[in-house]
């Protein structure tokens, strides 16, 4: 077998990362008989990416001597993930002021400072097309959509960066998700007129965008237009049918996949649950050999849904005793039916569930912990004391 070499051991760690290998990403970076940076930015960029544990990346990133805008970007965007912006603006503030540092400072910046984003923005110096779809992403991802779809045209009419596929992703996933429909169907003119290649992302990107418009014949028209189609096309479709009800349509076309996957099983379930048919969903369920949370999950919101709260918590109860970890999303459906039913002793176990996945900060979670002690109330407050019973029942004894 032929030596490694440092690129070889490089791509090994980055491979372990990728799929959440993070201990044996680090055993083969130790193991490593030469580093180079790529080396480092490599595993620093793995520790940012697996869990966010900025002590650990800058150790190794105060540990490299030869660092360049990469090392600095991946550094800046984990103390930015991490809420440290102060360390961030001082890591910054020694950057090499190139476009990849300014990219990092603006998209971490999103997490909270927007106008301090665009401000950054608009000072740099020298724009390409990712720091310009970083900017467009992140108005998008707020929920800001005339300003995005406005910085895309100005993008536009500056002329000195050309969009590409990345940048149109983006501004689908933004009209779909903020329902603009004739600026969609605009974009997506625009892409023909430019001759794209059409890639199965932006082809996917596209589909999603029309069945989130509720336009599901068109998005049916661009799925069989496709020549080839990968997993995540097949997913797009029937997901968007089962997010528009159309679970029959979904269902011919998950019957159709050459190949399926946990997501296309999943969509499927929720289709079935969401919809009160059950007895297919758990079908569907029971069929699948490995299971996730959020196939679970599936299942439990679909109960929440039709209002079947005692099953809800029946299946809560069996995902526990099945050694399957709860996500927020269960979490969240469970406080709902333990509301409906104020019922809450089941209320508090699963608050101490909460406590020990240390997801107390969680918005949707709070909130549904606020209805929950709200319904208990409700439904005590109803109740007589004991000494007011006692009473009204001795007032009716007497002759």
């Amino acid at each position: 077998m032929p030596r490694k070499n440092t690129v070889s051991w490089t791509a090994m760690l980055t491979a372990y990362a990728q799929n959440g290998q993070i201990a044996n990403a680090r055993k083969v970076f130790d193991e490593m008989p030469n580093r180079t940076t790529a080396s480092y930015n490599a595993m620093i960029s793995a520790h940012i990416r697996n869990g966010c544990n900025v002590t650990e990346a800058y150790k190794l990133f105060s540990a490299l001597d030869e660092r360049n805008a990469v090392s600095y970007a991946a550094m800046i965007t984990g103390f930015v993930k991490a809420g440290k912006f102060h360390r961030a603006e001082e890591l910054y503030l020694e950057a090499p002021k190139d476009v990849v540092s300014w990219t990092a400072m603006i998209g971490g910046l999103w997490d909270g400072r927007v106008a301090c984003a665009r401000s950054l923005f608009d000072r740099m110096p020298e724009r390409n097309v990712v720091s310009w779809s970083a900017m467009i992403d992140g108005y998008m991802e707020k929920g800001l959509f005339e300003k995005g779809f406005s910085l895309f045209l100005e993008m536009r009419r500056e002329g000195f960066v050309g969009v590409n596929s990345t940048t149109m992703t983006i501004m689908f996933k933004g009209c779909g998700s903020c329902g603009g429909m004739a600026e969609g169907m605009q974009i997506h003119g625009l892409v023909l007129r430019m001759g794209f290649e059409f890639d199965s992302v932006l082809n996917n990107s596209i589909i999603t965008m029309y069945c989130m418009f509720g336009c599901t014949d068109m998005a049916k028209k661009i799925f069989c237009d496709m020549g080839n189609k990968d997993v995540v096309t097949w997913n797009s479709l029937i997901s968007g049918y089962v997010y528009n009800n159309e679970v029959e349509a979904a269902y011919r076309i998950f019957e159709g996949m050459p190949e399926k996957d946990l997501i296309s099983w999943t969509a499927m379930i929720t289709g079935f649950a969401k919809t009160g048919r059950f007895g297919k969903a758990i079908e569907l369920f029971d069929m699948l050999k490995e299971k996730d949370d959020f196939v679970w999950t599936a299942v439990i919101s679909g109960f929440v849904s039709n209002k079947e709260y005692e099953e809800a918590l029946h299946w809560y109860a069996r995902m526990n005793r099945e050694v399957y970890r709860p996500n927020p999303l269960t979490i969240s459906s469970v406080l709902a039916a333990s509301a409906a039913l104020a019922a809450l002793n089941d209320g508090l176990q699963i608050h101490a569930c909460v406590l020990k996945m240390s997801l107390e900060y969680n918005v949707s979670i709070q909130n549904s912990l606020v209805r929950l002690v709200n319904m208990v109330n409700e439904a005590t407050a109803n109740i007589p004391e004991p000494d007011s019973l006692n009473r009204s029942q001795g007032k009716d004894n007497k002759p």
